[in-house]
């Protein structure tokens, strides 16, 4: 990735969950793991977890709101030292494939304008339609809840969704009926426009059901 996709003030510390879980990851292969001899095999069976690590860590920094400025150069702090929080567990964290991709493609969308992100290359092919939805959310203003807010849903209840609705058309669909939801309330309050943010949404929206059907 080039230099100029990131903020100069990058300098920032990451957050202290990040800083606990490099401490934990730390001790537990110490403690754990480093005594086995057959490190190859402690390796392989340790890519799940980190995979699972990385899908969960992506899909959470979505539903992070309000975002501004300070919190997506601390997210940017966070992708970077997630890396290195994991790599005890997995060296070559390249090797996992799509989870390590869609990490290393979806930082640089934290500073772009959101033109800009629904021309990223990597949609689809690499990031799911459904988790750049998911992200824009937090753009838009509280009339725009993100899609477990608008079923009034907690975090915990929407993350197990997620892991039991797994395709694509699904998850769309469960970002539809958000924005579905805060058309009609601003359609209710008699406001004329809608937030900058909703039509570049409903675009790649249908741009994400189009490569669905494309792929099948």
């Amino acid at each position: 990735m080039s230099a100029n996709l990131y903020p100069k003030r990058i300098d920032v510390s990451c957050s202290l969950y990040m800083k606990e879980l490099q401490s934990f990851v730390s001790r537990a292969v110490s403690s754990y793991l480093s005594p086995f001899h057959n490190q190859e095999i402690i390796s392989k069976c340790c890519a799940p977890v980190v995979s699972r690590c990385l899908e969960l860590f992506v899909r959470h920094t979505g539903l992070v709101r309000p975002l501004g400025e300070g919190g997506r150069i601390k997210l940017a702090a966070d992708f970077a030292q997630m890396e290195l929080a994991l790599s005890p567990l997995y060296k070559q964290l390249s090797d996992l494939g799509r989870p390590y991709r869609v990490l290393r493609s979806f930082r640089p969308l934290l500073f772009q304008t959101v033109e800009d992100i629904s021309l990223c290359p990597a949609l689809g092919d690499v990031i799911p339609y459904s988790l750049v939805l998911l992200s824009l959310f937090a753009r838009g203003p509280t009339e725009l809840p993100s899609p477990h807010q608008s079923a009034n849903w907690s975090v915990s209840r929407f993350s197990q969704w997620l892991d039991m609705h797994t395709s694509e058309h699904e998850r769309l669909e469960l970002m539809s009926g958000a924005l579905q939801k805060y058309q009609q309330t601003v359609r209710h309050k008699g406001e004329t426009s809608f937030h900058a943010v909703y039509p570049v949404m409903i675009n790649l929206l249908e741009r994400g059901i189009k490569h669905i059907a494309a792929a099948s």
